[in-house]
């Protein structure tokens, strides 16, 4: 019987990035699979609200700590604009949790790893924000980086710490614990049936030859190879929206120079009641095309975002294979590797692209038509959502591109 490495991953967090917690339980069934079983490794994902049962102790923290304790390999915090509520030793929960995590790798670097998140998203309700909260988080993220010798990472979305977080796993499992040999906890019974069946140095060669008569490896280089082929394919369509973008914002700019020469040729008529009729009708008709290219950025927004998804999960499911894999080729990971500059470079042209554009609309007359200022403000947001994916697209990219440099 095979031994099932497990990786336990203690998530702590305050009460206002619950997104976030439920997401990261959520990929416990996409590492697993990404995995697979023949790597035979197994995530465990813990925290205080599922873990822990009813107690007594110093306060209710003192209890979590009992019952966790410092049974973990990976402890995640993520932080937001809350700080948590005070225990009778530190001033939050979480960050007692921290200051324990801390302790455990000083104490067995070699199997402990510290990985802090903190999400960057503003409220959009500033009423909601407790400032005083705000300020000790701060200073926590301060604190951590300058004194405690920690590198955090800053996400706005919950997708985007999705992908960070696939990102990370993935190399701080190949890096770190894939040689890791911690058994699940068996009972006795299935102790003595381990025991019973342990494999001999015969049994190992006769396993050998049942190898080569299926032909399994040759399965596993196959499907690896078509792993490659996907993410190739995926980091293409990638590029592919990116310069959807491009083009839309292209054809755009061609519009608006139309409708300019349209009411710059309308300012010359004399007849005021004239004038006004055809600027009116020349503003309406421009805020159909600004409406027009708000639902195509708007579309390709979610291409967009759904291209950068797929490419990072099909990046990540290569970084899984790899570990404990003699059928893994690294010069095919550094193919891709090699690759992904080039789609930085893409994405960097099309923030440049777009930030030009974004300035265009601050010039751009906002007193024409009710229905023409409507249409303009609904365009400036949808470019900016755009802008800021860009933006976060190429934070993504870079973070794999470095944590994955020789």
């Amino acid at each position: 019987m095979k031994k099932i490495n497990v990786l336990r991953i203690f998530l702590a967090s305050p009460g206002d990035v619950k997104a976030e917690r439920e997401m990261i339980f959520a990929l416990k069934d996409d590492l697993d699979l990404l995995i697979g079983k023949d790597k035979n490794i197994k995530f465990e994902i813990i925290n205080w609200e599922r873990n822990t049962y009813p107690g007594k102790g110093i306060d209710a923290q003192d209890v979590i700590n009992e019952q966790i304790n410092d049974e973990y390999d990976v402890f995640i915090g993520i932080f937001w604009q809350r700080f948590g509520t005070p225990t009778n030793r530190y001033e939050s929960g979480t960050l007692e949790e921290y200051e324990n995590a801390k302790k455990k790798y000083e104490n067995d670097k070699e199997n402990t790893h510290i990985m802090m998140y903190f999400k960057t998203e503003g409220n959009q309700n500033i009423y909601d924000i407790d400032l005083e909260q705000l300020k000790k988080v701060k200073t926590f993220k301060d604190k951590i980086s300058k004194e405690d010798g920690i590198l955090y990472s800053e996400f706005e979305k919950t997708e985007d710490l999705k992908n960070l977080a696939q990102i990370n796993l993935a190399n701080l499992v190949r890096d770190k614990f894939s040689k890791k040999k911690r058994s699940v906890r068996k009972s006795a019974q299935q102790k003595k049936d381990i025991n019973s069946s342990e494999i001999t140095d015969v049994d190992k060669y006769e396993l050998l030859a049942m190898k080569i008569d299926k032909g399994d490896y040759n399965v596993e280089i196959e499907i690896f190879l078509e792993d490659i082929e996907k993410t190739n394919s995926f980091l293409s369509d990638l590029a592919s929206s990116t310069n959807k973008l491009t083009l839309v914002m292209n054809f755009f700019s061609t519009k608006t120079n139309e409708r300019t020469r349209q009411l710059n040729r309308i300012n010359n008529i004399k007849d005021e009641r004239l004038r006004l009729t055809k600027a009116k009708k020349v503003s309406n008709d421009y805020a159909d095309d600004l409406d027009k290219y708000s639902n195509d950025f708007e579309a390709l927004l979610a291409e967009f975002r759904e291209s950068i998804s797929n490419s990072i999960q099909s990046y990540s499911e290569i970084i899984y294979k790899t570990i404990n894999s003699n059928s893994f080729d690294e010069n095919n990971k550094n193919e891709l590797l090699e690759n992904i500059p080039n789609f930085i470079s893409s994405v960097e042209t099309a923030i440049e692209g777009t930030a030009d554009f974004l300035e265009t609309f601050t010039k751009m007359s906002t007193h024409l038509t009710a229905k023409y200022s409507t249409s303009k403000r609904r365009a400036e947001l949808a470019t900016n959502n755009v802008f800021k994916e860009l933006i976060r697209t190429k934070k993504l990219l870079k973070q794999l591109l470095d944590d994955n440099k020789d």
